[in-house]
């Protein structure tokens, strides 16, 4: 798709403008804008483990809407205002505390409606933990 650093930077910056402070302090990280998505790194924090070192469900869901709208925002090149309509995720084995991998496939990105499809590798393993798909509605302002 040929994007640069400048998107990379561009997400770095939408992120800290347009999301609740508790959304920032998941540190998402954007790596690389791809022909079917993004990938992203969410670096160790242990403010989202839960006992015995897990990561929490709840930490994965919201880091998944938001990695699924950042993509949205470069594919699109714009900063088109959107709204979660649907969200349905599925644990596969535990993601543990530890660098958590994030890509993003774009399944539909129509002129009113998206949707994402992301899955969570802990960084180290090829195998996916968990996953979501998103839908989002595009507001028009």
């Amino acid at each position: 798709m040929g994007h640069d650093n400048t998107s990379i930077e561009h997400l770095d910056a939408f992120l800290q403008k347009a999301f609740a402070p508790w959304v920032q302090q998941l540190n998402i990280k954007p790596l690389e804008i791809v022909d079917y998505g993004a990938l992203f790194l969410v670096p160790q924090n242990p403010e989202l483990t839960r006992i015995g070192g897990i990561v929490c469900g709840q930490a994965l869901s919201a880091i998944a809407d938001t990695v699924g709208v950042l993509t949205l925002i470069a594919h699109n090149q714009d900063d088109r205002i959107m709204t979660t309509v649907d969200m349905t995720t599925h644990f596969m084995r535990p993601v543990m505390a530890g660098e958590i991998s994030a890509s993003v496939h774009i399944l539909s990105n129509g002129r009113r409606m998206a949707t994402t499809r992301i899955e969570f590798r802990q960084k180290t393993s090829p195998k996916i933990c968990a996953s979501a798909t998103c839908a989002y509605a595009y507001i028009e302002t």
